[in-house]
């Protein structure tokens, strides 16, 4: 039987839990890498389960296949670090090629290729601390300012909207302070909306149905807090508006047609409450796949059985892979 390697910050080591240090990561570390594993454990998949991503380099010969749910390691563009290494050992893996991780990962060239797609995109600037923003706003506000790479709403509260564009510049400051990147967009005064896929064996995408978040906060926003389920003042829909779904999956077959090869991943799109408008948010090709997350939600909407069945869908083409 093929071997793969299960890697992810909280992966099992040698059948024992990974300590958490908080709620969030309590939360994180039970609901969504312990729960693969315990898949993994009871469908009798042949697997080592790490949490220490040097494994991947001293081991690698022992393994037949990669699953790393790793979204950040710790340094710099270590997004795409796992990917690129089993590239480079020749090593099938789960999740999406390193180039179209990098082109996920970073919001501004996502938004280029939905641009690029005549997919409607609210307009954006990016900036760093060696490249700052002019004192000139490029286009009318309201904005919302937040890291350009990065997933699951870290560095994100409601002093992120900003009415002006002097707010746009302290808020900015307060980022380069960390060297931090960062995108400002247009605020969009709408719905946040997720639509999640899976890629079959043949290649073709299962694109589930569109769910969305209603949330407490300033402009509805969701911050981290709320998605590790440490704050209260967030809740998940699947999508039962048969107009807005066909306009979502409609945008969603012609991005995820362009970010191939990839095995998983969610786009995320703003409706406006005026206009009904979908606008192009960004992707996540590491979207949360936790028992509790709302992708599972959508997932078994469209007729998959339970969360077995999903995580299994994900692993047959994985295998498919091995020569």
């Amino acid at each position: 039987m093929p071997k793969l390697l299960y890697l992810a910050q909280f992966a099992p080591r040698n059948g024992i839990p990974v300590p958490t240090k908080n709620d969030a990561e309590k939360f994180y570390s039970e609901t969504y890498h312990q729960k693969i594993y315990d898949v993994l454990k009871k469908y009798n998949y042949d697997f080592y389960s790490t949490n220490d991503v040097n494994e991947l380099v001293e081991k690698h010969k022992e393994f037949d296949l990669v699953w790393s749910l790793y979204n950040r390691i710790g340094f710099r563009n270590s997004e795409i670090f796992v990917q690129s290494l089993c590239e480079y050992y020749h090593l099938p893996y789960i999740g999406a090629a390193p180039n179209i991780r990098a082109l996920i990962e970073d919001k501004s060239m996502s938004k280029t290729l939905a641009e690029h797609l005549n997919i409607p995109t609210a307009k954006w600037a990016v900036s760093s601390r060696k490249f700052p923003l002019s004192s000139v706003p490029p286009f009318h506000g309201p904005y919302f300012v937040k890291p350009r790479f990065g997933s699951g709403s870290h560095g994100i509260d409601e002093s992120c909207i900003c009415d002006n564009w002097q707010a746009v510049l302290t808020k900015a400051n307060d980022y380069y302070y960390t060297d931090t990147e960062i995108i400002v967009e247009e605020f969009i005064d709408g719905t946040l909306y997720g639509v999640p896929f899976i890629n079959s064996i043949d290649g073709s995408p299962i694109i589930a149905t569109p769910y969305y978040h209603i949330s407490d906060k300033k402009g509805n926003l969701i911050s981290n807090g709320q998605k590790r389920r440490t704050e209260s003042g967030m809740q998940s829909y699947v999508s039962h508006d048969k107009s807005i779904n066909q306009k979502l999956i409609d945008l969603s077959t012609n991005f995820i047609r362009n970010i191939q090869p990839c095995d998983y991943a969610r786009i995320d799109f703003i409706v406006e409450r005026e206009t009904n408008i979908p606008y192009f948010l960004e992707a996540n090709a590491m979207m949360n796949l936790g028992i509790h997350a709302a992708v599972i939600q959508s997932f078994l909407d469209i007729g998959f059985k339970d969360y077995d069945d999903i995580i299994l869908h994900i692993l047959k083409p994985g295998f498919a892979k091995i020569k």
